[in-house]
């Protein structure tokens, strides 16, 4: 999989070089004819969902496809002058072509280029030349007002207070909450995941989003500046500690963290174990563990119970507090000494 995303990136970096810019966009902006409204061309985005608006005049096509890197991710069959929809994306430069097809012939073939940065990786930190991020709301978009309101309902607008969103007072909340959130028709694409921020889940997207900001509703950087409003908790235990990791020190949850929704545990963007890997390549043999008295095992890292945590797979986590600690190298448990923490599993 990594292999085919740095190809695609390869590809797309000699398409700049030759001078093309990666585009092929053979519509012209007329009144009959399918054009992309949102995003433009050389957009750079920071997770991993794409919100799209096509203008569809009527009788320009009876069918829209959508491919992802050549593969297919959406057709439609169009019924309105405006179709919304969202695609996932993958890590460095995705390229979007949107096939408008008419009485089963292509009638135009549109390419744009969203770039989805990453920092787990060095090669997708930095967009190409060219790129730059856009904002949706920052710009006055009258045509979308027909369809959707676009100012945030007052449900959009609960308090920032850990206290509004406990597990069992949002169970059974969440339809309610989006059936009166004017944010959810175009964002809800963003929670349909097994594990959801409950802020999101609730559909109070002004808890974290500022509807006064530049670019208008941009979340306050750093990161923990926004998180530590409700993990009041968290904040007073790890910045008591002596020793930080990274992206925490540095206010970067969203490194590690998706603050909508995820697939993993604590809206981790990745499992444990290919998360630490993507800054931590070399730990995954688990030589590191057992270097200093073994020139030839390996202990491992996954695929194990995990002893100290009855019921939970053996990952990084089992021994590295991810967010900070007061031993060297974020070790759990407070051990002064590596062998201290191995008893911890190996008691005997």
């Amino acid at each position: 999989m990594r292999t085919r995303k740095i190809f695609y990136h390869t590809l797309f970096l000699i398409a700049v070089l030759l001078g093309t810019g990666g585009v092929c966009q053979s519509q012209t902006d007329t009144e009959k004819t399918v054009t992309v409204k949102y995003p433009p061309d050389k957009t750079v985005m920071e997770f991993d969902l794409l919100g799209v608006s096509l203008a569809v005049p009527p009788g320009t096509a009876d069918l829209i496809k959508v491919n992802v890197n050549e593969e297919e991710k959406i057709r439609i069959v169009p019924d309105r002058e405006f179709e919304c929809f969202s695609t996932g994306l993958s890590v460095g430069n995705n390229m979007i072509q949107i096939l408008a097809i008419k009485q089963g012939k292509i009638v135009n073939d549109i390419f744009i280029n969203v770039f989805r940065r990453s920092e787990l990786e060095s090669i997708y930190v930095k967009p190409p030349a060219g790129f730059k991020k856009d904002s949706f709301h920052a710009k006055n978009r009258k045509e979308c007002a027909g369809c959707h309101t676009l100012v945030p309902a007052p449900s959009d607008r609960k308090p920032v207070s850990m206290t509004a969103f406990p597990d069992e007072k949002m169970k059974g909340t969440y339809d309610q909450a989006a059936s009166v959130s004017t944010c959810f028709l175009c964002h809800k694409t963003l929670i349909s995941y097994p594990f959801v921020h409950d802020p999101a889940a609730a559909w109070s997207c002004l808890s974290c989003h500022d509807q006064k900001a530049e670019p208008q509703y941009a979340v306050k950087k750093p990161d923990t500046k926004a998180c530590f409003n409700c993990h009041l908790e968290e904040k007073e235990e790890w910045y008591s500690k002596g020793f930080f990791h990274g992206p925490f020190n540095i206010g970067k949850c969203a490194i590690c963290h998706n603050p909508h929704a995820s697939e993993n545990p604590y809206n981790l963007i990745k499992d444990t174990w290919d998360l630490c890997l993507s800054c931590h390549i070399d730990k995954g043999s688990g030589r590191h563990i057992v270097k200093n008295f073994s020139n030839f095992h390996y202990h491992p890292t996954r695929g194990k119970p995990d002893p100290s945590r009855p019921g939970k797979e053996l990952t990084c986590a089992s021994c590295h507090n991810p967010h900070a600690s007061d031993i060297p190298r974020l070790q759990r448990f407070n051990y002064s000494n590596l062998f201290g923490l191995c008893k911890n599993c190996h008691a005997k």
